[in-house]
């Protein structure tokens, strides 16, 4: 049974992890998006601010730095797609990125600069 498992989530794995390269790009551009919806707009500074934290904290981002001038959100991934890759290669390679994720994984960072 388990090498049926491993037969179908490797090429399961390669599929979602092209899916997700495309959905990174999307995922930029909510946040692209709403930047410069709220460069469009007449905010005070304060309550850009304010809005680019809330904004961060709604697609639970932890908040790294928060000044009078930007906001800085880190959040790590995880990607199912490296997932079902591990779970291909017999399982080590699920261990091994678990330790990745847990240890040594850049987080996506987000940061909202006020002109």
């Amino acid at each position: 049974m388990n090498t049926i498992i491993m037969i179908f989530a490797l090429p399961i794995g390669i599929f979602l992890l092209l899916g997700e390269k495309k959905a990174r790009v999307k995922y930029q551009a909510v946040f692209d998006k709403f930047y410069q919806d709220m460069n469009s707009k007449v905010y005070s500074n304060e309550e850009k601010i304010n809005l680019y934290k809330e904004m961060l904290i709604a697609n639970h981002y932890t908040i790294m730095a928060k000044n009078e001038e930007s906001v800085v959100g880190e959040k790590k991934i995880f990607s199912i797609g490296w997932m079902f890759i591990g779970i291909g290669t017999l399982y080590v390679g699920l261990l091994v990125y678990i330790v990745y994720y847990l240890y040594f994984q850049k987080p996506h960072v987000v940061k909202f600069k006020i002109h």
